[in-house]
Parts: C-alpha cells; sequence; structure tokens
C-alpha cells in the first residue's frame, strides 16, 4: 500500500518527454553567468538522474543492458572531469558508485540519492531536490518499511509545499500521517503540522491555528519536544498573520528554547527575530537575523533572515544598510521559493515606499501580485493587493518604524533579549 507511486507516480519510460528539467535549466542559467564550471555540475546531475531512470526501467534484453554499460561508463567519465573540490561532485561521485553494472539495483543506492536530495535542498534546488527524492524512492522499491516512507512523504510535503504545490503537499502529509500511525507518533504529528501549514498557505488561518494548538497538546502529553518546539513554531506564524504579535514572539521563543535540531533552531531564530521587530525591539531583532544569516543553515533560512533584515533596515530609515542587505538577497534570487519570492518583491515594494520611490515600490508589489496569483498564494495576493492601495493613497513620506514600542518593554521580552545577547556572544550556533 505504501509504495513510491502513491507519492510520486511511475517512473517515467517515455523517450517524447523531457525529463529532469530542473538540472538543465540550472546548467542554462549558469552559462548565461558565464559559470562553465557550475554549469558542468548541473549537466552532471541530469546525466545522473537519466542513468538512474535507465536503471529503474531497465528490462532483461541483452542489448538493453550493453546499452546501460556504455551510458553508464559515459556518465562516469562526465562525473569524474566535474570540479573536484565542490560538495556536489561528490554527492554526484557516491550516487555513481552505488550504481552496480550488472543492472540491479543495489541497495545503498537510495541512501546515496536521499542524501544528494537533502543537500540539494539545503542549498535551496527545491524542484532538483524532489526530482532527487523521487528517484530514491523508487530505487528503495515496493518494499519500502513503514519509516523511510514516511520520511519521503514528509520531505515531498515540505518540497511541494515550499513550491506552492498544495494538492501534492496534502497528499504527502496525509499519506505521512496515515502510515506512520501506530507506529511513528512523531512523523504522524508532523504528518499533520504539515497539512496545517498547507492550509496556511492558502488563507485559512483558523484551521492551521487549531491544528497547531492540538499538535502542541498532543505532543506535550506524549513528552515529545521535537514535535512540540514544530508545533510552537508553526503556531507562532498563524499567530502573527492574525496579529497576535506578544503571542507569536512567545510561540516562536518556546520553539527556539526546545529546538535540539541546528537547522530547525535557526529557521525558528529567524522567527523570532520577526517577532521582535514587530514589537519594536529592533536592535535585539538586528542580532538575531545577524545570527541566522552567518549560521550554517540552509540557503532558504540564511536568504530569508538577510530579507528581514533588509525590511528592518528600511523601516528604520537606513538606506545604506538596506541597500547592503539587498545586495546580499540579490544573490540568492535564482534560488528562491515562490513564497519567498513573493515576500522579496513586497518587502522590496514597501522598501522603496519609504524612500519615496512610488513608482519603483508599484513596480515591484505589481511583479508580487503576479507572482502569488500565478503560484495560488492567496494571503500574499490580498497582502500585496492592500499595500498597492496604500501606496495610492498615501506613500509614506517619513521613514520612521512605526511599530509599537510599548511591548518591547514587557518584562519577559526584557529577559528575551537579554539570552539572545548572550547566545549570539556564545558562538553556541
Amino acid at each position: 500500500m505504501y509504495t513510491p507511486q502513491l507519492l510520486f507516480g511511475e517512473v517515467g519510460t517515455s523517450t517524447n518527454t523531457l525529463t529532469h528539467e530542473p538540472f538543465l535549466e540550472r546548467a542554462r542559467l549558469q552559462r548565461e553567468q558565464e559559470r562553465e564550471g557550475s554549469a558542468r555540475l548541473a549537466l552532471g546531475a541530469y546525466v545522473v538522474a537519466r542513468l538512474i531512470d535507465k536503471l529503474l526501467t531497465l528490462g532483461n534484453d541483452a542489448e538493453q543492458l550493453e546499452g546501460f554499460h556504455w551510458q553508464l561508463e559515459a556518465v562516469r567519465r562526465h562525473v569524474s572531469e566535474l570540479p573536484g573540490d565542490v560538495p556536489e561532485t561528490a554527492h554526484l561521485a557516491g550516487v555513481v558508485s552505488a550504481v552496480a553494472a550488472d543492472g540491479k539495483v543495489a541497495p545503498g543506492l537510495w541512501m546515496s540519492l536521499t542524501a544528494y536530495a537533502y543537500y540539494l535542498e539545503h542549498e535551496g534546488r527545491l524542484e532538483e531536490a524532489l526530482e532527487l527524492l523521487t528517484l530514491a524512492a523508487h530505487s528503495q522499491g515496493p518494499q519500502t518499511p513503514v519509516a523511510d516512507f514516511a520520511a519521503y512523504a514528509l520531505f515531498a510535503g515540505r518540497l511541494n509545499r515550499l513550491l506552492a504545490r498544495w494538492e501534492a503537499a496534502s497528499t504527502c502529509y496525509g499519506a505521512a500521517e496515515s502510515a506512520a500511525a501506530g507506529v511513528d507518533p512523531i512523523s504522524v504529528l508532523r504528518g499533520r503540522l504539515g497539512l496545517g501549514a498547507v492550509q496556511r498557505g492558502r488563507g485559512n488561518y483558523p484551521a492551521a491555528r487549531a491544528t497547531a494548538e492540538g499538535v502542541v497538546r498532543e505532543a506535550g502529553e506524549l513528552q515529545l519536544t521535537d514535535a512540540q518546539a514544530l508545533a510552537y513554531a508553526d503556531l507562532g506564524v498563524v499567530y502573527a498573520l492574525q496579529g497576535f504579535k506578544l503571542e507569536a514572539l512567545e510561540s516562536h521563543y518556546k520553539a527556539f528554547r526546545l529546538s535540539h535540531d541546528p537547522q530547525q533552531r535557526m529557521r525558528t531564530l529567524v522567527d523570532v527575530a520577526i517577532a521582535l521587530h514587530e514589537i519594536g525591539a529592533v536592535d535585539a531583532a538586528r542580532v538575531a537575523f545577524q545570527v541566522a544569516a552567518a549560521s550554517s543553515a540552509g540557503m532558504q533560512v540564511r536568504a530569508n533572515s538577510l530579507l528581514e533584515l533588509m525590511d528592518l533596515e528600511s523601516a528604520s530609515g537606513n538606506r545604506v544598510a538596506f541597500e547592503r542587505c539587498r545586495a546580499s538577497v540579490e544573490a540568492h534570487r535564482s534560488r528562491m521559493s515562490p513564497s519567498m519570492s513573493v515576500d522579496y518583491h513586497y518587502k522590496l515594494g514597501v522598501a522603496l515606499g519609504r524612500f519615496e520611490q512610488s513608482a519603483r515600490a508599484r513596480e515591484a508589489l505589481t511583479a508580487g501580485l503576479a507572482l502569488a496569483e500565478s503560484h495560488g498564494l492567496n494571503a500574499w495576493y490580498f497582502k500585496i493587493e492592500q499595500a498597492l492601495g496604500e501606496l495610492t493613497k498615501r506613500p509614506e513620506p517619513t521613514r520612521v518604524d512605526q511599530r509599537a514600542p510599548s511591548l518591547s518593554e514587557v518584562p519577559a521580552v526584557r529577559q528575551m533579549e537579554v539570552e539572545l545577547r548572550e547566545y549570539a556572544a556564545s558562538a553556541a550556533y
């Protein structure tokens, strides 16, 4: 029942269909930017993916096996000529070395493919990561243990959600929850949180909040700290979207304190910083953003922290710092998820409005509106529509941050600030 086909469909066999297009698109972009080494890496990923396709659909025909041998040797040569000092080459070499010449799927192949998929996600190459994850699941085959299936489903759900593919994400999260029932309570709760995150992405905040609150309670009863941290993080996001600023900060900070995973902790720290900025604790927020941006977290986390720092500096009226952050964000533009790209255009438009550049602000917001519409990001669409309306009615002539300063004086918030500064000074991240 819980097979790769449930999540990813059948392995493609048509020679008339362009498969693994994201790798070719990356190669094209890198060549346009005259980055030949990076383009060769992308093509290397493409030919390796095609090799795995061939392996998974290989029959017992001698002619097919001979063709597979030729393809395997060609891929080995290509990978051996790639830059040897970059992590992606090591991942590609690891996958190729796990491909057996006899045409049989080796037991360790799926692990090499999954590791490569995680690397691609870390680098913000979400569509490519999904391609590799699909191959990994098919390589493990129909006898995949329930725990591994749930892990695939959660990973695929997250990638699809970040790509704003809501139906696919819901299917994957639901499959994870169903498969793990009675076996792995953490995966059950994570699947439930994933479904709540899809509801949030589609703008159904009450349902998303109810889901997160339910998981907070259940994880607490089961003493599942990591799951509770994830639930508090999701609850904080919903609180923020509903306008409950102090509650959002408190939830995010609980998630930060409970998180053991370094990547998750940095993701949560960005949320803490956003909440601090919202209540007027600008200096503490700046420290938290800078910690996350300088960390070893994945590209999405680092880019998001820079994006939020860009917004903070524009709200503070610091044009020089804003432009510096904007330049740093630009380096990540090609790898942003749809929602982050929309957020970039929104924050850029708002910032340009603050600096009295209404025409450029309108251009940025309009681009963000089109992106939000094309990806079904309903909450973002309405938010940008409102920003465009406010730009027409009364462009902001001043550069003063209007966030409520009184909440930043709450004793609990002051204590958070002290603890965050100590954390930044400790270099524990």
